[in-house]
């Protein structure tokens, strides 16, 4: 009894493969509930958290001191914001360097000189370029609104922005996933806000 082959353009993958494949992609689903499901408890906890002790300071040395404490945050979390984006410029001149690598490699007569049962280097090649394709854009998108967030963060604009970036960011782990929830838990908080309405800076 032989194990049924779907055929999916240039690969052939058996039921077995298939049961492994779906296997793969719940299992990566479950990762990502999870980060979802932490973050949201980890925003949910700071928002809730009990209130401290009755303070001792002046009402306005306390919200001076506050103030302060949250603009270092958000030019910490600006510059934080432009590193992430320096790291996707990064990843992506290493999708161009390993592609230029597995390009020469698979373009070698000499490497493939014994015929083989499955696709021809080449073609793998070319049906594993989109692979490049996919992350260099997701890398190119992240370089993008990484910078733009890190702008507005420093001139204390557009702040609904920043907070959907800051989600997007989440996915990518691990340091994605630390900036983004490090940046909704600054942005949350009751007295940021009134940093983007317009006070002197």
């Amino acid at each position: 009894m032989t194990t049924p082959v779907v055929q999916f353009g240039l690969f052939n993958i058996g039921g077995a493969e298939l049961v492994l494949l779906l296997v793969l992609l719940g299992f990566l689903a479950l990762i990502a509930a999870g980060f979802i499901t932490a973050i949201y408890l980890v925003v949910r906890a700071a928002k809730n958290r009990t209130a401290s002790a009755p303070p001792t300071l002046p009402p306005e040395t306390m919200f001076q001191e506050q103030r302060q404490r949250d603009l270092e945050h958000l030019k910490l979390l600006s510059i934080f914001h432009f590193v992430f984006a320096g790291l996707a410029f990064l990843g992506i001149a290493f999708l161009g360097v390993h592609y230029a690598m597995m390009h020469k490699m698979f373009s070698n007569p000499e490497l493939w000189k014994t015929p083989g049962p499955g696709i021809p280097p080449k073609e793998f090649l070319h049906a594993f370029v989109w692979f490049y394709v996919f992350f260099g854009i997701v890398m190119l998108a992240a370089l993008v609104v990484n910078t733009v967030s890190g702008v507005f963060l420093w001139h204390r604009t557009n702040r609904i922005f920043s907070l959907i970036i800051a989600g997007l960011d989440c996915v990518q782990i691990p340091f994605g996933t630390a900036l983004g929830v490090f940046t909704i838990l600054v942005l949350s908080r009751p007295s940021v806000p009134k940093l983007y309405s317009g006070e002197p800076r």
